[in-house]
């Protein structure tokens, strides 16, 4: 590992034995039942600048994950994964905050699949908001994916010295896009929108709630929608 005050290096490898199984599963999913056995190596750079770490006020975090795998085993295939957040103070007490995220599965051979434990998923309070967990794209993920988040937060309409609530709760207006596919060339064929506001609560220093109203403006008729209140609680929202 390579570490520095703001940034992180990583390079790990593993020998990782799974088995898939389960009852009532769409029938794609069937198919992948039984044993796997998936050995890679994995590099992860992480550099974070923030002021803090769950509700910034300045500041940038980039993450980038990328895996190797097919030494040995039924699991051949390279997964990068990036994820990126800017954040940049306005006027009168103002934040605003842009997530960029993006993913891509790619097989390295023809005789091996790509199993559901190493697919993407998009959805849910801490992807894209006004859709159910995992709710874009279907039930047995996607090889490609991404997403992007503006939003807007402010400190509650009143003094921080009122029970102390100022001091770790914030309000926010955002909007989302992203998609889900398995086939990267219609990576942007269809994107899906919500917008909404809701209220961030940060929970000491190890994460935070956010309780939204969103409304999903464009999705498919396979997603899972979830028009209005949406609780999450996590440490990464888009």
């Amino acid at each position: 590992a390579v570490v520095s005050t703001q940034s992180t290096g990583i390079i790990e490898g593993g020998a990782l034995w799974q088995q898939i199984h389960g009852t009532n599963a769409p029938i794609k999913l069937r198919e992948e039942f039984g044993h796997h056995l998936k050995c890679s190596l994995r590099h992860t750079y992480l550099r974070d600048t923030r002021d803090d770490n769950l509700v910034a006020t300045r500041g940038y975090r980039c993450h980038l994950a990328t895996e190797v795998a097919g030494f040995m085993g039924d699991v051949n295939h390279v997964k990068v994964n990036a994820e990126t957040q800017l954040n940049f103070p306005l006027f009168l007490g103002l934040t605003g905050t842009l997530n960029l995220r993006a993913g891509l599965l790619h097989r390295t051979t023809d005789d091996n699949r790509t199993w559901i434990t190493d697919k993407f998923f998009c959805g849910g309070p801490g992807s894209v908001r006004g859709f159910f967990t995992d709710g874009i794209g279907g039930p047995v993920g996607g090889t490609a994916h991404w997403g992007a988040g503006l939003s807007l937060t402010r400190p509650l309409p009143f003094s921080p010295h009122i029970w102390g609530l100022g001091r770790f709760m914030r309000m926010h207006n955002f909007i989302n896009a992203g998609s889900l596919v398995s086939d990267r060339y219609e990576l942007f064929k269809n994107p899906r929108l919500s917008v909404g506001s809701g209220l961030i609560i940060k929970v000491g220093n190890a994460m935070k709630m956010e309780i939204n109203y969103a409304v999903p403006l464009k999705y498919e008729a396979s997603d899972v929608v979830n028009h209005g209140l949406q609780f999450g609680i996590g440490v990464n929202f888009m």
